[in-house]
């Protein structure tokens, strides 16, 4: 028997096996969003993605809410992150214009000085921050924004002439000088946000 024969049998066989059989009803398909662009500022994109990981740790936080208040203070949330996720964005911006960098011999003082500060090892606040939903990447991220934001207030205070430098600023005015700077960045800057 010649090797088409064979095929064209097997074809009839399993088209007659198919044929009696039970049509089987496919499941339908459900959408679901993998990843898709939140924010965008100036040309670079806030992802889905990005926003979900940063807010994790947050949401566990209001796991203990209850259901009626829950969306509310989600939706309060996804905003709040979303800013400090723009805010991000344009720091790095700023910081890259001034050639600011935060090495990783940076993040790792400033790791061990948050762990002096509380009493604690390096291990054990990265065990704390794991326990409040970081990883430890996310974390040390963290750490790099804030060194990175910090550096920027600090050339951003000397180009405005400010007489107090940020390490004789109380906390409430180093709060109310990042915002101004940051304000001054957005000024300048396309921002859309797409939530």
């Amino acid at each position: 028997m010649s090797l088409a024969r064979i095929t064209s049998a097997l074809v009839l066989v399993f088209g007659v096996a198919l044929s009696g059989s039970t049509p089987v009803q496919a499941e339908p398909v459900r959408r679901v969003v993998v990843d898709r662009i939140v924010a965008v500022v100036d040309r670079e994109v806030i992802t889905l993605v990005e926003l979900r990981r940063r807010a994790a740790p947050h949401l566990l936080k209001l796991a203990s809410l209850d259901e009626a208040t829950r969306p509310v203070a989600e939706a309060r949330m996804y905003r709040e992150v979303m800013d400090q996720l723009i805010d991000g964005r344009l720091i790095a911006r700023r910081a890259r214009m001034a050639s600011i960098v935060v090495t990783a011999s940076e993040i790792d003082t400033a790791l061990d000085s948050i762990a002096q500060a509380n009493h604690l090892s390096r291990e054990a606040l990265l065990a704390e921050a794991r326990t409040a939903g970081f990883s430890e990447a996310d974390y040390r991220d963290e750490v790099h924004s804030q060194l990175l934001s910090f550096k920027c207030l600090r050339v951003y205070l000397a180009g405005k002439g400010k007489e107090k430098t940020s390490g004789e600023m109380s906390n409430a005015q180093m709060q109310e000088a990042t915002r101004a700077m940051i304000d001054e960045m957005r000024r300048g800057v396309y921002v859309e946000v797409r939530l």
